[in-house]
């Protein structure tokens, strides 16, 4: 193999590399915590028989520490993923709370 390729393939095989460098994890902002919000869904639960709403959506966040609240329509597609800063309400037809929980 000539240098000149040998050159060109170790350069490549370098910036292979450095872009795999990366791939630990995401990284937090300065000053930020590593750990994630976790959800605690029983302090959610007075929520159940409620209707949807976002004074209720803020008041299920604060009480049960979720980052995020996903609301569940009836027949509504979701993705299976689990996260632990997420907190799930089911609604029914109605509109109201029958399920609480995180994921």
């Amino acid at each position: 193999m000539d240098t000149k390729k040998m050159q060109w393939t170790s350069g490549v095989a370098v910036l292979a590399l450095a872009g795999c460098a990366g791939l630990g994890g995401p990284a937090g902002a300065p000053g930020t915590s590593a750990t994630p919000a976790t959800c605690d869904a029983a302090a959610a639960q007075f929520a159940i028989g409620q209707s949807f709403g976002p004074a209720l959506e803020r008041d299920v966040r604060a009480r049960s520490g979720a980052s995020i609240v996903r609301w569940l329509s009836p027949g509504q597609a979701v993705t299976m993923e689990f996260n632990p800063a997420r907190l799930n309400l089911t609604l029914d037809g109605r509109s109201r709370i029958t399920k609480v929980a995180c994921g």
